[in-house]
């Protein structure tokens, strides 16, 4: 039977839809070829594989800037840039959100594109394809990127509904109008997806296949996910020690060289686009812009100082760095030449703000923060829009595993071994190495060395709410960070984010989460 499918998200589950679908639900039109054209063959599996992956680059614009939003805006070092904060970025850094914002309806929308997505992958793959090993290595890979679409939802919301079937038709009532299943319930099944990744898919790729999803890259989402169980809200403190053994088979020479991972010597040549896909990054989605591929990466437009900058970092994340620091002029931008006109802008934080060095004139708006600087500083080609930006998103690096591993170890009460994986990451950047061997003491230098190593890769959201210090982030904060001075207090509801205000309407089996009704 030909079907015209069409992705449409309700409450979280989606359906392969016809046209004549209820208005005011979401419809994306995903494919129009019949279901035999698209797993025709393992040519057309693969191209479908790959169409999960394009979920996670979804509209750029859009969704990557505001799942932004969502994970590096809302905690003491997050400000506006000098155009001012604009956007969700307005609501999320003066934790200003409501059930409605569109930051929340995006990511709920887009993470369960990507679930769909999978979920007909790991259906069909075993039709496609007659041999097990060569079929479970294609589930695998759809159950690893379904497992971190998971893992981003129940980070985000918490309780969400669970679909792992393929939807085809309209009498799937319980995966269309799934209820919301506990968060214990959905690490279950992120474990599940993970483990099977893990056992069946190669230790790496190489050539054209560079940037798929392996082994390697299931057992580092695999020992995050337990770290993330053993803090809050779960508190499986016993996780520390599977999230320390998961690492390790990661981590160390022989385990670096057999999963391509590493860490490279000059921090600043990590994020260059020249330098993509280098041995550093975990996991990346690709972009890239050319005139057939419009829709690349618009988050330096949104960064750059030059640029519609709405996003800043205050003064003193930049002084948190030791002086030698090689991240601190990485992580921030205190000086740039503008693209636009040449002059060079310098950041002059008694001001606070830039300053045309040229003209001496303030540049953008006082108190706007200092700029992020991760994204490749290369201007865009010329004539392409302003999402015209060729740089990767980065959403897990190799430095990330070893502070993982770090605090795993720490957390287990053994600092002496957790203390070299911290010190590797200083050295690389050129920081002073640490001797401290007091476990709370310790814990304090990794949490502190994940903001000097990790700031803006979508970890410190997450970071503040598996460690319950949401309370002592918001009491840091000035009004001075908020564009209006309007810093709103903590709230408990403020550890997670509400269910979006779309879904509920469209779904009457779900339930706000406390607080946000």
């Amino acid at each position: 039977m030909k079907l015209k499918i069409y992705l449409f998200i309700a409450v979280g589950s989606l359906a392969f839809m016809a046209p004549s679908c209820k208005k005011g639900l979401e419809e994306h039109p995903y494919s129009s070829l019949d279901a035999s054209s698209v797993f025709g063959n393992e040519d057309g599996l693969k191209k479908t594989v790959f169409g999960i992956y394009d979920a996670y680059v979804l509209k750029p614009w859009l969704y990557q800037f505001f799942y932004f939003s969502l994970t590096e805006t809302g905690h003491q070092y997050a400000s506006f840039g000098t155009g001012g904060a604009a956007y969700d970025i307005d609501l999320y850094y003066r934790f200003a959100e409501t059930p409605s914002s569109t930051a929340g309806s995006l990511a709920w929308t887009q993470m369960y594109t990507i679930i769909s997505r999978a979920n007909s992958v790991i259906a069909n793959a075993p039709k496609v394809v007659t041999d097990q090993a060569a079929a479970n290595k294609y589930v695998a890979e759809a159950k690893v990127l379904r497992g971190y679409a998971y893992f981003n939802l129940v980070r985000l919301f918490g309780d969400v509904p669970i679909v792992v079937n393929e939807i085809t038709s309209l009498s799937q009532k319980d995966d269309i109008f799934g209820a919301r299943k506990p968060i214990a319930t959905v690490y279950a099944l992120i474990v599940e997806d993970l483990t099977f990744g893990e056992a069946n898919l190669p230790d790496l790729w190489t050539g054209s296949d560079v940037g798929r999803v392996s082994s390697g890259i299931a057992k580092a989402i695999l020992g995050k996910v337990y770290i993330t169980m053993a803090g809050k809200p779960i508190n499986k403190t016993e996780n520390f020690a599977k999230a320390a053994d998961k690492l390790k088979e990661i981590v160390g020479t022989a385990n670096e060289n057999k999963y391509g991972f590493g860490l490279l010597d000059d921090f600043a040549s990590v994020f260059p686009v020249s330098n993509e896909r280098n041995k550093e990054f975990v996991l990346t989605f690709g972009q890239f812009y050319n005139s057939s591929n419009t829709n690349a990466n618009i988050m330096p437009f949104f960064f750059l100082p030059f640029e519609q900058n709405i996003f800043g970092l205050s003064y003193k994340l930049y002084e948190l760095y030791e002086p030698g620091d090689t991240r601190r002029d990485v992580t921030t931008i205190p000086s740039i030449i503008n693209a636009n006109d040449g002059h060079m802008l310098k950041y002059d934080q008694t001001q606070p703000a830039y300053v045309d060095a040229t003209t001496n004139k303030l540049f953008g708006l006082q108190r706007a923060g200092i700029a992020y600087g991760k994204y490749d500083r290369t201007f865009r080609s010329a004539g392409a829009p302003p999402w015209g930006y060729n740089t990767d998103y980065s959403h897990m690096r190799f430095s990330d595993v070893l502070l993982l591993l770090a605090e795993a170890l720490n957390e287990s009460n053994k600092p002496a071994e957790a203390l070299p994986y911290l010190n590797r990451v200083r050295a690389r950047a050129r920081a002073s190495i640490s001797n401290i061997t007091d476990q709370a003491q310790l814990r304090d230098a990794i949490r502190k060395e994940r903001r000097l190593e990790l700031t803006g890769e979508h970890t410190t959201v997450f970071d503040i709410r598996r460690w319950g210090t949401l309370p002592a982030e918001i009491a840091a904060m000035s009004p001075n960070q908020i564009q209006n001075k309007d810093l709103n207090p903590y709230n408990p509801k403020l550890e997670l984010y509400p269910v979006p205000q779309q879904q509920l309407n469209s779904n009457p089996a779900l339930v706000q989460n406390p607080g946000w009704q």
